[in-house]
């Protein structure tokens, strides 16, 4: 089967939806189906990655855009920044699938934004059309719900992480036959606790809470800095690249208990949360059109055994379970409690800890990558 894959985010990029979309063009390859990946350079990072890269079943072309980190800059803009993201990538697409579209039996797209570029292309070039969502949505009256609602509706096929984000497109008005549920995977051969992390790190005896993911406001790492002033005794690790690397690196060497490490290969993470106690996801719990989706970091985490203490941010709850770890509100005391509960309570951190892996290997395998190639299949089958 051969595959337009369209999103605007894609490596060297760094973020879940970023890894995800390299195991998930990895999975389909191996299935022998043709993927064509339409995308940006990269944008927010240095290294912008390659124009083209092609191998036997997968040819990544990335669509050069200006960055000046407006994607960060455009946050509280949500209509330039579905502008600034949509109009160079459509204009790409398009031009593809005129040359194309014969190669072409569906169209995968990722995030809404890429979703009204599949919609519109299927119905010009009469192609079946897959969304996959990344985030909860949060729908209010108004221009942007509306052209939502008329992209979802006009494609074939949603794929959505959790049940609360289907209820709410059900509500929208969607047909609920028209939505399928599927999780994000790791390779769990690679994420597995490793022996002696601690020790290789240089962290023995020491209680490690951990953070991972993208430096930016809406995740919620300022926080760390208020917590490690109250809790002198444990050690707040930071990994991550964004805007906001510079300014946490300048500040944590300040702090003697909070270490700035900054970006580490995806492979390499697994040493980082076999050494960690506790991983931290801090988000913040703000209005906006979107929330989490189910972060990458999490089930990376947990596959580690490692548990988790997170804010109800978005689609978390959903999927959390208090075998796992805590979910707590967006403020400094309960994230405080939530840490001195597993540094106070040995037994409590044992059990819990030795739940995380069986957790992540019944929710979080490559049987949820299977789902997102029968929603592909799906329309051989019916249309074909």
């Amino acid at each position: 089967m051969n595959i337009l894959l369209i999103s605007p985010y894609f490596s060297p990029a760094v973020g879940g939806v970023e890894t995800h979309l390299t195991d998930l063009c990895k999975y389909l390859v191996s299935k022998k189906h043709q993927v064509f990946v339409r995308t940006y350079k990269a944008m927010g990072v240095k290294n912008r990655g390659e124009t083209e890269e092609e191998g036997k079943f997968l040819k990544i072309h990335r669509f050069w855009w200006p960055d000046f980190n407006l994607i960060f800059k455009l946050e509280k803009y949500p209509v330039l920044k579905f502008l600034y993201l949509f109009t160079g990538l459509f204009f790409d697409c398009f031009i593809f699938m005129i040359k194309n579209s014969k190669k072409i039996d569906v169209i995968q797209s990722h995030g809404f934004i890429a979703a009204m570029m599949g919609v519109i292309l299927g119905k010009l070039f009469n192609k079946r059309v897959v969304i996959n969502t990344h985030v909860g949505f949060r729908f209010n009256k108004g221009f942007m719900t509306e052209i939502i609602k008329w992209t979802l509706l006009n494609s074939d096929k949603i794929l959505v992480l959790t049940t609360g984000i289907k209820k709410s497109l059900v509500n929208l008005g969607i047909p609920e036959k028209k939505i399928d549920i599927y999780h994000y995977w790791v390779d769990q051969r690679i994420f597995k606790r490793q022996k002696n992390g601690k020790e290789k790190l240089g962290w023995k005896d020491k209680f490690i809470v951990l953070f991972v993911g993208r430096l930016i406001e809406v995740k919620g790492v300022k926080k760390i800095f208020d917590l490690a002033k109250v809790l002198k005794d444990m050690r707040f690790v930071i990994i991550g690249l964004g805007p906001l690397a510079h300014q946490l690196k300048q500040k944590s060497s300040s702090y003697k208990n909070v270490e700035f490490v900054g970006k580490i290969d995806n492979e390499n993470l697994p040493l980082y949360y076999s050494a960690a106690d506790i991983l931290l996801i801090p988000s913040q719990l703000i209005e906006q059109e979107y929330g989490e989706g189910i972060p990458r970091v999490m089930i990376e985490a947990l596959s580690c055994g490692l548990p988790v203490i997170s804010t109800k941010s978005g689609a978390i709850s959903d999927i959390f379970s208090d075998r796992i770890g805590i979910l707590v509100e967006d403020d400094i005391e309960s994230m405080r409690k939530a840490i001195e509960k597993f540094y106070k309570n040995k037994i409590y951190y044992q059990i819990i800890a030795e739940n995380c892996r069986r957790y992540a290997l019944n929710h979080f395998s490559i049987n949820n990558a299977h789902i997102i190639e029968e929603s592909l299949f799906w329309f051989l089958k019916k249309f074909l």
